[in-house]
């Protein structure tokens, strides 16, 4: 195994009627006909990657912990996309050199403890459960506890927290950052009818198995193909489906001349 780069942030909650005023331009959203409106952010702050991904229109934000002492989230739309509210994950790059090495661990597991120590972390915030922290959009970036919290997709229900303390600084600063730029970009984005929700930990695996760039077989292992977003190498349905189809091109020509 080896260290492999994720992306770790949190779930972003809006109206689905507010991000249809301002994808569709218009007062009235998207009316009778239009489909709930969808968006796509990015930006690059002090060197990282800031961005959207995985958005969910007219979905939910559901639990996706997969052990005990875990608190995970994660954005899934039905094929309606017929909920009033949209999500994304709101989340920032991170790279093996950004993480310290451990003393007696091994360092093809570091980010994969990083990833585990911000899920530990939010999980023990409310003495340990599934209800999520918490924080209005505005109030996150002015860093200030929200009063109140608005109705949410996510089932398990919210709690006020103070999720730019929760999360590491260098994650927390630049999503700030990154927040007040799409705000500039995209006037309305940036307000406090939306909430984060955390934290968003599973955007790709925080290892990799590594194999080799030609055969796409594994570099010591002959016949073993990893591939999919376990092995590391894709971030989601369709990038895990083009990665398996390749490597199963990869595994047919190495079988075929053997039982020729």
């Amino acid at each position: 195994l080896e260290a492999k780069g994720l992306a770790i942030g949190v779930r972003l909650e809006h109206p689905q009627q507010l991000v249809d005023r301002l994808q569709y331009h218009s007062p009235q959203g998207r009316g009778r006909w239009l489909p709930a409106a969808e968006y796509s952010m990015l930006t690059r702050v002090d060197g990282r990657a800031v961005y959207s991904f995985c958005m969910c229109p007219g979905g939910f934000i559901i639990p996706a912990a997969s052990e005990p002492g875990q608190l995970v989230v994660n954005g899934m739309s039905p094929s309606s996309r017929g909920t009033r509210w949209a999500n994304s994950g709101m989340v920032v790059e991170i790279l093996p050199e950004d993480v310290a090495e451990e003393e007696g661990a091994p360092s093809s597991l570091k980010m994969m403890r990083y990833q585990q120590r911000i899920e530990k972390v939010f999980f023990e915030e409310d003495g340990g459960s599934q209800n999520a922290p918490a924080q209005r959009m505005a109030d996150f970036v002015a860093g200030r506890l929200s009063a109140d919290l608005p109705p949410t997709s996510y089932a398990p229900g919210i709690h006020a927290a103070r999720i730019d303390r929760l999360l590491p600084k260098e994650i927390a600063g630049r999503l700030r950052k990154g927040f007040s730029e799409f705000g500039r970009k995209q006037p309305g984005f940036l307000t406090n009818e939306a909430v984060l929700i955390g934290c968003e930990t599973r955007t790709s695996s925080p290892v990799r198995v590594p194999r080799d760039p030609q055969s796409l077989g594994h570099v010591r292992l002959r016949g073993l193909y990893p591939c999919g977003e376990g092995a590391g190498y894709a971030g989601g349905i369709v990038s895990a489906a083009i990665d398996g189809d390749r490597c199963a091109d990869s595994l047919a020509g190495y079988i075929e001349p053997t039982h020729s």
